[in-house]
């Protein structure tokens, strides 16, 4: 008894001890349901948004669909061209597209499109269809440089941009060049992306593409072949070959194809590139199977005023996936406004 006497004692001295531990085991309680219910519910959410990722699933109608950015037009030598705006920032950046476009594929084309929103996040991106291309006239025969570059003044001024950024992805490259040296008090800076100043192998250009792989582009076009030269990386999942090959169709035909590939074997900006006087900043992405980096690297060294990117990734235009690059354009327009 004595004992059970001197325990009681022990304790009724120590209550708030105990009361404290009381407490410090309650809030433990329900501070570990608190975390397990947060856990529980991210992980539902990180299932919710996998099932959504995974559900969309791109199809040609989808592909098709008109897209969500107002279409309007430039007129130039008699040609509507097409071009739409994406973003509200005060810089303004006009982006010259590669090989062929449609702007309402590239609306629904998640590597176009999520491109062009990541630039949107800094700059209004300004997006064009060339002439005879997507949703721009359609021209007889095949156009010379000396006519294509006119497209970037007439949509310049059809959307208002008196000064800006320019940005040229693949064969877009050498009509800005072209464009940027003819319009220098237009341009703030000049943007490349996957592009050179030649494309096709010649004597006095060894590291060109072959003459025989650039036909190959236009004869095997519309059969879905190019997926692992553009688009490596995009997965089945996503797009299926089906859609791919219809994706090809929906671009251009294959005698458009073989017109636009006799044209890109003309290309040769190489005289005038020293010629450039605006800021330029030149991006590849390492893996480029369609432009290999080593025509960036040759770009970037005769290019004045020039910062050369180089980063990883080994498809063809999709800047969404590089964060990095992204990063490097964004840095590049702000040091430069």
């Amino acid at each position: 008894m004595e004992t059970i006497s001197v325990l009681s004692a022990w304790i009724s001295e120590n209550e708030s001890f105990f009361s404290g531990m009381a407490a410090l085991l309650v809030l433990s309680g329900f501070i570990f349901t608190t975390l397990r219910y947060f856990r529980q519910s991210f992980a539902h959410k990180v299932s919710e948004h996998s099932v959504a990722v995974a559900s969309e699933k791109i199809t040609l109608q989808k592909l098709s669909s008109p897209s969500p950015h107002p279409i309007q037009f430039a007129s130039v030598d008699g040609l509507r061209i097409a071009f739409n705006t994406i973003g509200s920032s005060p810089e303004t950046l006009i982006v010259c597209p590669g090989i062929v476009s449609n702007l309402h594929v590239a609306s629904h084309l998640p590597a176009i499109r999520d491109s062009m929103n990541a630039l949107a996040e800094f700059s209004r991106v300004v997006c064009f269809d060339k002439r005879g291309q997507g949703l721009s006239d359609t021209v007889l025969g095949t156009t010379e440089l000396e006519e294509r570059y006119k497209d970037i003044e007439a949509v310049a001024e059809a959307s208002s941009s008196e000064k800006f950024f320019l940005m040229g992805i693949s064969e877009g490259g050498p009509m800005s060049i072209r464009y940027a040296i003819e319009s220098p008090e237009k341009v703030k800076g000049l943007i490349l992306f996957g592009t050179t100043a030649k494309f096709v192998q010649s004597e006095d250009f060894q590291i060109g593409l072959p003459e025989k792989g650039l036909d190959a582009l236009a004869e095997s076009w519309g059969s879905g072949r190019t997926r692992s030269t553009f688009f490596p990386s995009m997965s089945r999942d996503e797009m299926d070959d089906d859609v791919y090959r219809g994706l090809e169709r929906l671009l251009a035909g294959r005698d458009s194809m073989r017109q636009l590939v006799g044209y890109m074997k003309t290309l040769d900006v190489r005289d005038i590139v020293p010629n450039v006087t605006c800021p330029c900043l030149v991006v590849h992405f390492s893996g480029d199977m369609a432009v290999p980096a080593r025509l960036g690297r040759a770009l970037a060294a005769n290019l004045p005023n020039c910062e050369f990117v180089e980063v990883a990734g080994i498809d063809h235009s999709d800047l969404a996936k590089s964060p990095e690059a992204i990063k490097a354009i964004r840095e590049f327009v702000i040091n430069h406004s």
